[in-house]
């Protein structure tokens, strides 16, 4: 599917002329930085040209962030600016500033964990963008798989091993409709079928264009699971497999195929398929299988989240699922007043 990236420095869009010639998405920026005055100054213009127009649309978010809670910051702002407004396309974590290189790949890394997960627990389906240096040497390679990847690279033999559903294949392309050069993607993936089901201001009861049913299984699209079997196929007998949690695998749910033996095809295919008795949990749960019981409480407090709980309490914000598998929690959401069981 042919889509564009836009901006203000894209200026007046004849979206009209952009959808007659063929382009089927947009990702719009919605701003940068961590205040409500850095919203785009031409994100409802473009907003509402595109979604009359018939376009899919799509946001994103350019960060300055240098820290997971500054990450945190400019998600809320991000999610004030979506508040209202419906998005067949992902949300994004734009991040690729080089005042951003030398805090290193691990704050990065969590930075983006922190941005998404809070995204994720607002009721938006997130994904993150850069470009092929930052995702082989910035951003660790869980991350490849463990949301949606909107991937920049211009060159002839672009990467083929990092997994992206999107593709932003050059900087200078040209579009009728719009003035000057213009972002163009690729994408390889409808992701109708993920938002419909409740994410990015859709309810589960509202369908954008193009519906498809709800699969009838116990995990859904998108959804990120430790799985200790894995199938070639989605009809394979034969599977491979693990004992030990240390050796369990995880991977996002990219396919499914009601009433096949194996109906959820993980990370793409680069892992493999899976049915309900290969799937030991949603979250990444190896560290917590392979630890005792917990010993220890905290009751949730305004403001916090399972990302800053883990961040506190166990020194990794990167840690949330074990406290989400531990506590029986099927999604992000958290009360103020909910005791948390808390890993060792």
């Amino acid at each position: 599917m042919k889509g564009i990236d836009v901006s203000y420095h894209n200026g007046e869009i004849n979206w009209a002329a952009v959808k007659a010639a063929g382009y089927e998405f947009a990702i719009l920026r919605a701003g940068y930085g961590r205040y409500i005055s850095q919203k785009d100054k031409k994100f409802e213009q473009n907003y509402a040209g595109a979604k009359a127009a018939g376009i899919k649309v799509g946001a994103y978010w350019y960060s300055y962030a240098v820290s997971p809670e500054d990450a945190v910051t400019e998600s809320k702002v991000f999610q004030q600016i979506l508040s209202g407004k419906q998005f067949e396309y992902p949300v994004y974590f734009d991040i690729e500033d080089k005042s951003q290189v030398a805090l290193g790949k691990t704050v990065i890394s969590n930075m983006i964990r922190a941005f998404n997960d809070s995204m994720r627990a607002a009721g938006y389906y997130p994904g993150t963008y850069s470009n092929t240096n930052w995702f082989t040497n910035y951003i660790d390679a869980d991350i490849w798989t463990r949301d949606t990847v909107w991937l920049a690279d211009y060159r002839a033999n672009f990467n083929t091993t990092i997994p992206r559903d999107i593709h932003q294949y050059t900087s200078s392309g040209s579009v009728p409709g719009i003035n000057g050069r213009v972002d163009l993607n690729n994408a390889t993936r409808d992701f109708a079928e993920i938002v419909q089901g409740g994410y990015n201001g859709f309810s589960p009861a509202q369908q954008p264009s193009d519906p498809k049913p709800e699969p009838d299984t116990t995990y859904h699209l998108g959804e990120t699971v430790t799985v200790s079997s894995y199938y070639k196929s989605s009809t394979e007998t034969d599977s491979n497999k693990a004992t030990v949690p240390s050796e369990w695998k995880v991977g996002t749910i990219t396919r499914v195929i009601p009433g096949a033996r194996n109906p959820y095809l993980l990370s793409g295919g680069s892992l493999g398929w899976c049915n309900d008795g290969d799937i030991r949990g949603r979250g990444d749960i190896r560290k917590a299988a392979s630890k005792p019981a917990a010993s220890r409480t905290y009751t949730v407090k305004s403001g916090d989240s399972l990302w800053k709980i883990a961040q506190n309490m166990l020194g990794n914000g990167a840690r949330y699922p074990e406290i989400k598998s531990l506590n029986g929690l099927t999604s992000d959401t958290i009360h103020p007043g909910t005791v948390l069981k808390i890993p060792n």
